[in-house]
């Protein structure tokens, strides 16, 4: 019964924040790197019976495709911390709340990974003091729920 348990616990865990990006996905498209860089523009071998001028047009293509996937990079990052930070602070809440210890269990352990995706994809995109806050919120959650539960 135990092993059951922990599967449940651990599947919640990992499919929650899985299901939450690729819901963020869906909806909003995450670039893949490959579609914005060309093999044979990029990485050309036959540069030397190129002009000069060839070879400036392709660097110009080149940093243009790379800045317009780092671009629509940020936009996907952005929406998904938007959402997974949020949707794993309630899902921490609320696994705290369930009496059915693997779901609970596995709802707060997915609303920590939700929450560790959301800050790692747009960590480096965040204000210090967005940081500061946000880091402040989740903090005070999880001894907020440790000290209802522990206290018990």
């Amino acid at each position: 019964m135990l092993a059951k348990k922990f599967a449940l616990g651990f599947g919640i865990a990992v499919i929650f924040p899985l299901m939450i990006h690729y819901g963020v996905a869906t909806f909003v498209h995450e670039p893949k790197w490959q579609d914005y860089h060309r093999w044979e523009d990029d990485y050309r071998v036959d540069r030397q019976n190129m002009t000069q001028q060839e070879k400036q047009e392709m660097a110009d293509r080149r940093k243009q495709r790379q800045q317009a996937w780092q671009y629509d990079q940020k936009q996907f990052q952005r929406a998904l911390f938007s959402v997974a930070a949020p949707l794993g602070i309630v899902a921490i809440v609320l696994g705290s709340l369930i009496s059915i210890q693997a779901i609970g269990t596995g709802l707060m352990f997915g609303g920590i990974f939700s929450v560790l995706d959301g800050y790692f994809n747009y960590w480096s995109e965040l204000p210090d003091g967005a940081r500061f806050i946000s880091l402040l919120l989740a903090f005070i959650v999880l001894v907020y729920v440790g000290w209802r539960k522990m206290a018990k």
